[in-house]
């Protein structure tokens, strides 16, 4: 079965842009702090890598969402699979495993 997905405005192509550069920033600093042993920062870095990254397949419902979390303002348009809503939830749990570590310790 064929379904035809939307196609991106050029808002989305901004933002998944926005998103794809801001992920790769991250796991750049996140490599950074693994190789000179601070875990914890690593760990937080990662963990927003992974919820750029997890943002960027369909960015305008990500950040609308983000914004309005409780309330659903706008429909999915059929692009986010359950892969990148595992990748943006192990995001968050990396995320905040790392402010943890960093508060703690």
């Amino acid at each position: 079965m064929r379904r035809d997905w939307p196609d991106y405005s050029i808002t989305e192509y901004a933002l998944c842009g926005l998103f794809l550069g801001g992920a790769i920033v991250c796991f750049i600093v996140a490599g950074h702090a693994w190789a000179t042993e601070e875990p914890w920062d690593a760990l937080e870095q990662a963990g927003a890598g992974l919820l750029l990254l997890g943002g960027s397949v369909d960015p305008v419902r990500y950040v609308v969402d983000t914004l309005t979390f409780p309330w659903h303002a706008t429909e999915p348009a059929g692009r986010d699979t359950w892969i990148t809503r595992l990748a943006a939830g192990l995001g968050l749990l990396l995320w905040l495993a790392g402010v943890a570590g960093n508060w703690i310790t």
